[in-house]
C-alpha cells in the first residue's frame, strides 16, 4: 500500500486542527508547572547540606586517620632520634681525636654504607610497620654504627696513651 505522503497530509488537515480553547488550557498548565513550590526548595537546599556534610566529615576522618602514628612506630621514631643524636655525638667526638685522614675516611665509608643498609630497612619498615624482625634490623644497625664509633674512640685513646713520653723523676 503506498501512497505519497504529500496526499495524506492533504487529505487529512481537518484531523489536524487544534480546540479553541487548547492554547489558553496550555497556557494554564505551563503555569502551574513553573510555579515553584517552596517546600520543595527546602529540600533540596537541605539535601545539599547534608551531602556536603557528609563529604566533609569524611574527608576529615580520612586525613585524621592519615595523620595518627601509632604506638609502635613513635616509639621507633623515639629510639632512632636518641641513637641518631648519639651517633653524631660520638662522631663529633672522633673527628676531633683523629690525626689520620685515611682512617677518617675509612670509617665515614663504613658509616655511610651502614646509613645505606639503614634506609633499606627504613623502606621496609614503612612498608611493614608490625614486623618484629624489621624492627630489630632498624635497632641492630643503629647500635652497630654507635658500637663502631665508640671502638674507634677506645682505640685511638689506647694508641695516643701508648705514643705519650714517660715523664722521669
Amino acid at each position: 500500500m503506498k501512497r505519497d505522503i504529500r496526499n495524506l497530509f492533504k487529505e487529512e488537515d481537518d484531523l489536524k486542527t487544534l480546540p479553541e480553547n487548547h492554547r489558553t488550557e496550555f497556557l494554564g498548565k505551563l503555569k502551574t508547572q513553573t510555579k515553584k513550590n517552596p517546600s520543595h526548595n527546602w529540600l533540596k537546599i537541605a539535601a545539599v547540606l547534608l551531602i556536603a556534610l557528609t563529604v566533609g566529615i569524611g574527608f576529615y576522618n580520612t586525613t585524621e586517620e592519615e595523620t595518627k602514628v601509632s604506638p609502635i612506630v613513635a616509639q621507633i621514631e623515639a629510639v632512632e632520634a636518641e641513637y641518631l643524636a648519639n651517633i653524631e655525638t660520638e662522631w663529633e667526638n672522633f673527628i676531633a681525636i683523629a690525626d689520620d685522614d685515611v682512617l677518617v675516611e675509612r670509617f665515614r665509608k663504613k658509616l655511610k654504607d651502614l646509613d645505606a643498609d639503614y634506609q633499606n630497612i627504613s623502606m621496609q619498615f614503612k612498608n611493614d610497620a608490625n614486623n618484629v624482625l624489621v624492627i630489630e634490623a632498624l635497632i641492630e644497625n643503629l647500635q652497630t654504627r654507635l658500637q663502631i664509633l665508640k671502638d674507634i674512640q677506645k682505640h685511638i685513646k689506647i694508641l695516643n696513651q701508648n705514643n705519650e713520653p714517660y715523664e722521669t723523676i
